[in-house]
């Protein structure tokens, strides 16, 4: 088990290890009024098979926003799933904004891939329970 934002998976690559399990727990930036007061818990497993590195798990953030209709706060938790493959001899230096912009020299950056998993699960809209059932 690692923990550490980074994590090096040069040892899934060269056979030494058939897995890698990683429990972290990171720093989530707010994003658009959301903002995440504790950091994620994030537990992955890492694989390295076929020539690629496969990165499988769960990212769960608590996540705090107004409501959309009587501006309340609202705490939720963001539950991401995590099944991505990405190429492990590219990287953040060959394409800043490419699949694979969490590997950076032979490691796997946790607290962005983290990041980008919880952003994209976050809902469109938050609501509080008394105005969850309205039409927006």
């Amino acid at each position: 088990m690692v923990r550490g934002h980074t994590v090096d998976f040069s040892g899934l690559l060269a056979g030494g290890r058939r897995t890698i399990e990683v429990v972290d727990e990171t720093p989530i930036e707010g994003f658009e009024g959301i903002r995440f007061e504790r950091p994620a818990d994030v537990q992955l497993e890492l694989r390295y098979a076929e020539g690629w590195l496969e990165a499988r798990g769960t990212v769960v953030a608590h996540a705090i926003g107004d409501c959309d209709v009587c501006l309340e706060p609202v705490a939720f938790d963001v539950h991401a799933e995590v099944d991505e493959r990405f190429d492990p001899h590219a990287g953040r230096e060959a394409d800043p904004f490419g699949e694979g912009n969490v590997i950076v020299g032979g490691r796997i950056d946790v607290a962005d891939l983290a990041q980008q998993v919880v952003l994209s699960a976050l809902p469109m809209g938050v609501r509080c329970a008394e105005h969850s059932n309205e039409k927006g």
